[in-house]
């Protein structure tokens, strides 16, 4: 399964980047262009802090599978975001806000897990939930006031949807409102998981 994540993830890197100047040569907001380009390069991402924290001396390696297939369904959610579904699928913003935070939640648990087995720190499923609930919120806080703050402020749009008004804090509800179901897989699959991929 390895050599077939990577290349997966390789593949949508590169047709990721190669969208990113479709945009900008078509004339759309220069942060379309350097949101793409974020995109295909924040894909190799979970490779470079599995390998820098030494997760690969304690896990197999289907352990990075999981992580980087949960980091690139966060990644295509928003590109297909960007290629106009937002407009033509019902609500589409709202399953992004949902799904996005949910993704990232288990993303933060299985490597706030890793970490401690790694360094030999003793942490029970509730402290795993409570930390991963505390990091992911964060994230969502600083992500959609930062969006605020360039689209209120600066008059820039990061998106397609010109003109219409922030949704600052519908975002915020509802990518609060993924996290319980995520403490849920957590709690109740963490040690599945961490028995089937430790060495």
């Amino acid at each position: 399964m390895k050599v077939h994540v990577r290349k997966i993830v390789n593949g949508l890197s590169l047709i990721v980047f190669i969208m990113a100047f479709y945009f900008v040569f078509t004339g759309h907001s220069i942060f379309i262009f350097f949101g793409y380009l974020a995109f295909s390069a924040v894909l190799f991402l979970p490779r470079i802090i599995y390998r820098r924290l030494g997760l690969h001396e304690n896990f197999s390696n289907e352990l990075l599978d999981w992580i980087e297939l949960s980091f690139s369904g966060i990644v295509l959610l928003s590109v297909a975001g960007y290629l106009w579904l937002f407009d033509l699928l019902y609500n589409y913003d709202a399953y992004v806000h949902f799904f996005t935070p949910l993704f990232i939640f288990i993303i933060v648990a299985i490597v706030f897990k890793a970490g401690t087995v790694h360094w030999k720190i003793d942490t029970t499923k509730s402290d795993n939930v409570l930390a991963s609930l505390v990091i992911t919120m964060s994230l969502i806080l600083l992500w959609e006031i930062s969006e605020y703050f360039i689209t209120i402020y600066l008059g820039k749009n990061m998106f397609f949807t010109i003109g219409q008004p922030n949704d600052t804090l519908y975002d915020v509800v509802v990518g609060f409102m993924s996290l319980p179901v995520g403490a849920v897989l957590i709690y109740k699959y963490n040690d599945v998981l961490f028995s089937k991929i430790k060495k």
